[in-house]
């Protein structure tokens, strides 16, 4: 069986062993359908932190039992966490939940019921969790494409005594590797920690201009909106084909094709992470799809230059934007944390709090210069090559690299 195929596994083995100071976090799950769950039926239950990491992953049989169902995980208390929870059915994540916050604090978290939702799979695309990276991997036929951030990767299947793997042609040193519930992965000969799958997200949106349309899945439905808000269509979510290394979803004359591929939007320069193509009524529109938090939140960055300057050999310039808006690095022998704004516009970072270590001049000065252009960032590009490319008035001010 393929590894992750529509998210057929998850990983509900315990990850490194909580800290000390773990507190029990407990709750219920529910749906307000009356719908029985079937024998068989698992609960899924994950935590992740603020940077987007899985802390902690929980995953029991039902044995017939029927919502709400209680859960108990546990969660270190000094971290703001999110909750996730899920059923599965046959394989399959039938129902699942918002994401819930739950608050950092030494006492027990009781959150009390958490509401699922019908979900209907998008198809063969999985988001992976390997430690402070996180990766997207695409089945499409016999390959795979996979994306760290905004870097672009075919693989193809090789022999191995177990499991499936899936290797680089051009660089044997980038691969994956599952084996049951497990997942290795390697970029460019640098092995990961072990893999974590990610519950699925409850939508997915693709956008466009000219004629103003946008398309979001969810709740098992296609919504096509177009003309500005003054044409809309519903379709069912059929299951993907593969069409041109692309995955189609199509019915009563709509299609949606989406490919992992870098695309920028035609007005703001934004990037985002996939190229989507609707047809319907004989015309054929072009735009994004995905979040393009996605492409900035995949890793930490390292820094090169700062203003087409390099950066000072020796001392590491890094930059790390966590999915709940927070940014922090190091800039020279200090370091740095604050917030940032990503929106349909651009990408604006707000005031940063510095550590204040004494530093041998030359740091000092590149510090400075770092923290101004970051101060003057309006928004942002990915190279061709998976860089980060920040951007002031139309000018790279800081390129970085995984």
């Amino acid at each position: 069986m393929r590894f992750l195929s529509a998210f057929v596994i998850f990983l509900a083995l315990p990850l490194a062993a909580v800290a000390a100071d773990a507190r029990a976090i407990t709750g219920s799950v529910t749906y307000r359908e009356k719908i029985a769950l079937p024998p068989g039926a698992e609960m899924l239950i994950q935590l992740r932190d603020p940077k987007g990491q899985v802390i902690a992953t929980a995953g029991q049989l039902t044995d017939g039992q029927q919502v709400p169902i209680p859960f108990a995980v546990e969660g270190p208390a000094g971290k703001a966490l999110t909750l996730r929870a899920a059923l599965r059915e046959n394989g399959r994540i039938r129902w699942l939940s918002a994401p819930v916050d739950v608050e950092a604090g030494p006492a027990p978290a009781v959150l009390g019921p958490v509401i699922l939702r019908g979900f209907t799979p998008m198809g063969y695309v999985s988001t992976l969790s390997c430690g402070d990276i996180t990766a997207e991997v695409g089945f499409l036929g016999d390959a795979a494409r996979l994306r760290v951030g905004g870097a672009y990767i075919d693989l193809v299947p090789t022999r191995t005594a177990s499991g499936a793997r899936y290797m680089s042609e051009t660089d044997p040193g980038t691969w994956i590797w599952t084996k049951g519930d497990v997942a290795l992965l390697s970029l460019s000969g640098a092995e990961l920690p072990e893999c974590q799958a990610l519950l699925p997200r409850e939508s997915y949106v693709a956008r466009g201009n000219e004629p103003g349309w946008h398309v979001e899945i969810a709740g098992g439905q296609m919504h096509f909106v177009t003309d500005y808000g003054q044409s809309e269509t519903t379709v069912p979510l059929r299951a993907p084909v593969t069409v041109d290394g692309a995955r189609r979803y199509a019915d009563a004359g709509l299609s949606l094709t989406l490919r992992q591929a870098l695309h920028r939007d035609d007005m703001t320069g934004m990037p985002y992470p996939d190229t989507a193509v609707i047809k319907t009524g004989g015309k054929m529109l072009t735009g994004s799809g995905g979040d393009p938090a996605d492409l900035l939140t995949a890793h930490p960055w390292t820094v090169d230059r700062i203003e087409g300057v390099p950066v000072i050999p020796d001392f590491p310039v890094t930059l790390r934007l966590e999915p709940s808006g927070k940014v922090s690095g190091r800039p020279g022998c200090n370091t740095f944390s604050g917030s940032y704004d990503l929106t349909g516009e651009g990408l604006r970072f707000g005031p940063a709090a510095m550590s204040m270590m004494a530093c041998i001049p030359e740091l000092s000065a590149q510090e400075d210069r770092f923290m101004a252009a970051l101060r003057r960032v309006d928004r942002f590009d990915i190279a061709d090559d998976g860089s980060l490319i920040l951007i002031a008035a139309g000018t790279p001010v800081i390129s970085a690299h995984r």
